[in-house]
């Protein structure tokens, strides 16, 4: 498959930690053209050396993050991946955390929460390409995606216990959630770090490629899922997060009841079974 940058944020700047790119399926890059095909968006953490999480890449997310929850955006998958293939992100910026009085800290750490929440909850797919080490706040960030694709040489840990402090952005919840709550606790406790292969026995990803592969397989994922119906799309991820947060099975299905009556009246609908019935491909517009 082609695919093209139609545009970029920021991504001359030096100093820009976080890089925004929209991505089409098709050769046009003309925004006019823009309505009639498929678009993903890929944020590259791009800061230098290990993409180490300080107030300005936060701030980068930020503005990056408020672009994406915009009701009127049309993005239909997310795709989070770094400049370096040595390094997805080491974490919190320690240098810059020890310059921080207790209480800076604090709000730090429920800054870095709060991202990662913002990531986890964006109502499209989110796909994290993971390429060398992710480790502490760069792990969180991966789990706060829905789907992880890892390169061969990739690292995973959760380190913090060893500085005497405990995941703060979400590891110690998202973690056991995904691999089970025995394992997580011994990664935790210990801060044992584990390569692409261990983590996909666990379920810590769901694929390993060749080094250097990971943001590409992400990337021709995003347009694979990309094809399909949007809304239906963002509704089979409200239904099944919603969902889960729930143990009383009547009530996730009256979620998922909900979630089906949303495209029941769509456009897309009709033009779904419109393309089976003719035996052609389906065009999407997300209406």
């Amino acid at each position: 498959r082609q695919w093209r940058k139609l545009s970029s944020s920021s991504s001359s700047s030096s100093t820009q930690h976080v890089l925004m790119e929209t991505l089409s399926s098709n050769n046009v890059v003309a925004k006019n053209e823009a309505a009639d095909h498929t678009f993903i968006t890929k944020l590259t953490l791009s800061r230098a050396k290990a993409n180490a999480m300080g107030k300005q890449m936060m701030k980068d997310m930020a503005d990056c993050l408020d672009e994406l929850e915009d009701p009127n955006n049309n993005t239909r998958c997310l795709v989070l991946t770094s400049f370096s293939q040595k390094v997805f992100s080491a974490g919190a910026d320690l240098k810059e955390r020890a310059t921080m009085t207790l209480d800076e800290a604090e709000l730090f750490v429920t800054l870095l929460r709060n991202t990662m929440e913002r990531v986890a909850s964006l109502p499209f797919p989110v796909i994290a390409a993971v390429e060398g080490v992710a480790v502490g706040g760069g792990l969180e960030l991966a789990l706060a995606a829905d789907i992880r694709i890892a390169g061969e040489a990739a690292v995973f840990g959760l380190p913090e216990t060893s500085l005497a402090i405990v995941p703060g952005a979400g590891g110690t919840q998202r973690l056991p959630r995904l691999i089970g709550i025995s394992r997580a606790k011994e990664l935790i406790w210990t801060g044992r770090k584990i390569n692409g292969d261990e983590a996909l026995k666990l379920g810590l990803v769901d694929e390993v490629v060749p080094t250097g592969e990971a943001t590409t397989q992400a990337v021709k994922l995003g347009f694979k899922i990309a094809e399909n119906g949007p809304i239906a799309i963002r509704a089979s991820k409200q239904a099944i997060d919603c969902g889960l947060q729930l143990t009383n099975m009547k009530e996730a299905l009256e979620i998922e009841r909900q979630c089906y009556a949303k495209v029941l009246p769509t456009k897309d609908r009709l033009e779904g079974l419109a393309a089976f019935k003719e035996g052609r491909k389906p065009k999407y517009t997300g209406q």
